[in-house]
């Protein structure tokens, strides 16, 4: 097969060549790097493909120009280092156009269970804001929050949002959870009580979001449910900037209604700095990198192994 990735970041090169491009090598396939064939830039993302039989789409770059799949008749497959693929691929598309979507699922859930953790802890103890204290030379002492014995509610029981109850119990906090599903068996295993969103809005101290984006799940978290938190409360999203209504979100947080906030993810990357919220002390941002350990680094080999599981006639993690 003669495989193409044209959305990549430099800071990935060294992973790439190592973990993907040589055992694809080594098994008899062509990995092409594509330089200046960037996905915001259609019309060259489309040529650039042309003639290839697979992509290899890491998704830093943004999602897939509209019509590249119809367009390049060679396309067999799409192999997406991640899990969001749908969020990147139009799955309407790829049924037009014949081609398997593959990703990886749960490769990095500890990972991004451990940021959220981390991000609530930054937020609770205002981590940032004391760091600004003490490289300018002042000494003020801000006080925080103490978690142990806090209820925490994780929107979303999945790998991640499991892993992040799981951490939670074992600082001494009560977690609860929200899912689609009702499932008794799932809250035994956890050791978490299921309960209503609003319910889980209104009496937790921690809200952590732990969702794919959907239609389902589009701004699911609402100006009501966000208008229902505590005063005392921190929000913190590592999921889909597009399952919260980000606006209320900022009001919230501009008028002091929350203690804060911390966000790995935004609706676009890098976001604009002038709509990010204006006030330092109680929000943590961090550039999308719940993922991002060298554990999680793994991701880039398991696509890669996707893509030889296709071409052996053996497809694996298929998603469409």
């Amino acid at each position: 097969m003669r495989i193409v990735c044209i959305d990549t970041e430099d800071q990935y090169r060294e992973i790439v060549e190592r973990d993907v491009v040589a055992p694809l090598r080594a098994a008899g396939h062509e990995f092409a790097w594509i330089d200046g064939g960037r996905f915001d830039r259609p019309e060259e993302a489309i040529a650039a493909a042309q003639g290839f039989d697979g992509l290899y789409i890491i998704g830093d770059q943004g999602p897939l120009p509209t019509g590249l799949l119809e367009q390049t008749p060679s396309l067999r497959l799409v192999s997406f280092v991640g899990t969001g693929a749908r969020r990147f691929v139009d799955m309407n598309e790829a049924e037009r156009a014949g081609v398997t979507v593959t990703n990886v699922p749960d490769f990095a859930s500890q990972s991004v269970a451990e940021h959220a953790i981390a991000l609530m802890f930054a937020v609770a103890r205002r981590v940032v804001e004391g760091d600004g204290i003490v490289r300018s030379g002042a000494w003020a002492k801000n006080q925080g929050l103490k978690l142990a014995g806090s209820r925490i509610g994780v929107v979303g029981a999945g790998a991640i949002g499991g892993r992040v109850i799981r951490l939670a119990k074992g600082l001494g906090m009560e977690p609860v959870y929200w899912s689609r599903t009702v499932d008794p068996a799932r809250s035994a295993a956890l050791g978490a009580e299921q309960v209503s969103l609003e319910e889980l809005f209104e009496t937790s101290r921690v809200v952590s979001v732990h969702l794919t984006h959907s239609p389902e799940t589009d701004r699911l978290v609402s100006r009501d449910l966000l208008a229902r938190l505590r005063a005392d409360a921190i929000f913190v999203n590592t999921a889909r900037a597009e399952v919260v209504d980000g606006e209320a979100l900022d009001e919230l947080l501009d008028a002091g209604r929350i203690f804060g906030a911390g966000i790995d993810v935004f609706t676009e990357e890098p976001p604009a700095t002038d709509g990010l919220p204006a006030i330092a002390s109680n929000v943590v941002l961090t550039p999308h990198i719940g993922f991002h350990t060298d554990e999680a680094d793994d991701v880039f080999r398991l696509a890669a192994e996707n893509i030889l599981a296709f071409a052996a006639g053996e497809p694996t993690n298929v998603i469409h």
